[in-house]
């Protein structure tokens, strides 16, 4: 079975006139050029040189061979010092998928940031809450919500989401009596999201005790922007990621309840990449950048 260099010292061979010469081009022990071009030829099973103490000269097949064969490699030798150089450029096309919530909310202006700072470097953005295939459907980098099915890719853990009680002071200055004790919220409009499930399950984030509910579901919605609005609207109380509610609780809008207490189901955000060997620099420079905004979150 021969091997692409071989074809390399051949034809180094052929232009230098001899294997010494090839030798010192390819800085190449001469023996070790005369022994592979010996198995090249052995392998195609075709004497491709013919040498004697004073020189070398070309089979018909050799001559056939190098005509064809040496304006490529020089094509090849291009193409391939071409896409290093590319790799270390910060320019070309990432193409990304992300959840549709966690995206609308939260990663829009990470992106967004993201494309100011690098103007020679095109996001494609798809936001799916579909498992998107990396390598099937060509994305170089995906977003994912944990827990991550087992897989060969890299995943680089971002930041953790915690789910949170929060309502508007109107629904509050409507609840009699006020709601002090996490059990007063069975006996309050529940705004569920993503789960007909009547229950609520919490956790006291420093004792870490649990606590399930039972809860009066008065909307229910996949979208945590219509419950973000039900909410701030005076509609009930809701448990939402503290990403999709964070501007809200900070402009007084909603009211942040139970400080203590979280959802159960704790989310962790990842960078999913197919690999970590031989990273373009655009690659490279966009993980740095979802890292250095998922420190900033909370």
């Amino acid at each position: 079975m021969w091997r692409y260099d071989d074809l390399l010292i051949l034809i180094e061979v052929i232009k230098q006139g001899s294997f010494i010469k090839a030798s010192k081009k390819l800085h190449i022990p001469s023996s070790t050029i005369s022994r592979r071009v010996s198995e090249f030829e052995s392998a195609l099973g075709v004497r491709l040189l013919e040498r004697n103490s004073r020189k070398l000269s070309l089979t018909e097949k050799g001559e056939y061979l190098f005509n064809h064969c040496h304006p490529k490699m020089q094509t090849i030798k291009d193409v391939i010092q071409a896409i290093q150089i590319d790799n270390e450029k910060t320019v070309g096309k990432i193409r990304l998928t992300a959840p549709i919530t966690l995206g609308n909310e939260l990663l829009n202006g990470w992106f967004c940031d993201f494309a100011k700072l690098h103007s020679d470097i095109k996001l494609e953005i798809v936001l799916s809450n579909d498992y998107e295939d990396l390598l099937d459907d060509s994305f170089d980098i995906a977003i994912r919500v944990g827990p991550l099915k087992d897989s060969e890719f890299i995943a680089q853990f971002l930041f953790t989401s915690n789910s949170v009680l929060c309502a508007s002071e109107k629904y509050l200055n409507q609840v009699k009596p006020d709601l002090n004790t996490l059990y007063q919220i069975e006996q309050c409009d529940f705004l569920s999201y993503q789960s007909d499930n009547s229950s609520l399950r919490l956790i006291n984030s420093f004792n870490n005790k649990s606590v399930e509910l039972e809860v009066n579901v008065r909307i229910l919605s996949s979208s945590t922007a219509i419950l973000r609005q039900a909410a701030i609207d005076g509609l009930g109380v809701a448990c939402l990621p503290m990403i999709s509610v964070k501007d809200e609780i900070m402009s007084g809008e909603l009211i942040h309840l139970f400080k203590d207490t979280v959802g159960v189901h704790r989310r962790e955000i990842y960078a999913v990449y197919p690999s970590k060997i031989h990273l373009s620099k655009k690659m490279k420079l966009f993980i740095e950048h979802l890292k250095l905004n998922a420190a900033k979150i909370f």
